[in-house]
């Protein structure tokens, strides 16, 4: 087996800089799936206030996992949500 390549300063730094647009879409996205759903179901604000936690603890394990393989000189881990995982 071959060792990888180290990872370019640039990269790490795309990577950090990049969390500052995952953290607050997470959280948007989060809230408005929950704000929708209340809405078409009339639960509010139960449904919306469970989906923006969800959203705000989506966010900040993107920041735990990306500062980690940071840290480590890793390259950031590929999303394991999805299909074919």
């Amino acid at each position: 087996m071959t060792a990888e390549p180290p990872v370019a300063p640039r990269a790490r730094l795309l990577t950090l800089l990049s969390l500052g647009f995952s953290v607050p879409l997470a959280i948007v996205i989060g809230g408005g799936a929950g704000w929708l759903l209340d809405r078409w179901l009339g639960t509010e604000p139960w449904l919306f206030l469970v989906f923006l936690a969800l959203g705000i603890v989506a966010g900040l394990r993107n920041v735990v996992r990306a500062a980690s393989a940071v840290a480590e000189g890793d390259p950031p881990p590929e999303d394991s949500g999805g299909e074919g995982s």
